[in-house]
């Protein structure tokens, strides 16, 4: 009975594509360029927005992303007194506008009153509607 012989293969096998190892060891400085312009989204979350007057609207509760992975809502909080009788409402992400203050602090501002965000129905999320 004989064994059939196989070749074995010497050649060191790739395990990322080119422009994956390109993209993998990239200088940290450009990669970094590239996100310029975005926000955390844990810098964002328990954040005062503020209206054109410079007042405290309310503050972001929660992010909302959509099934194509864009943010879909921002919820915030509005009335209420240290998170008692605060309700949440929904703004659309394109309501708001970021900026930094003379600090470097981030400032989320939106055309909006505290009356016209209450006057808005309570988000409630999906999980806990009945």
């Amino acid at each position: 009975m004989t064994i059939p012989a196989f070749a074995q293969d010497t050649a060191p096998k790739q395990e990322a594509m080119p422009s994956q190892q390109q993209e993998m060891t990239a200088d940290p400085a450009t990669k970094q360029a590239s996100y310029a312009g975005q926000i955390s989204a844990s810098d964002l979350l328990n954040k005062s927005v503020k209206n054109a007057s410079n007042e405290n609207v309310g503050d972001i509760n929660d992010i909302r992303i959509d099934t194509s992975g864009k943010i879909a809502a921002v919820i915030v909080g509005v009335g209420g007194f240290l998170g008692m009788g605060e309700k949440n409402v929904a703004l659309p992400y394109d309501q708001l506008t970021f900026a930094k203050d003379a600090d470097g602090a981030l400032v989320v501002t939106a055309d909006v009153t505290k009356e016209s965000l209450q006057s808005l129905p309570e988000w409630k999320a999906p999980e806990d509607r009945s």
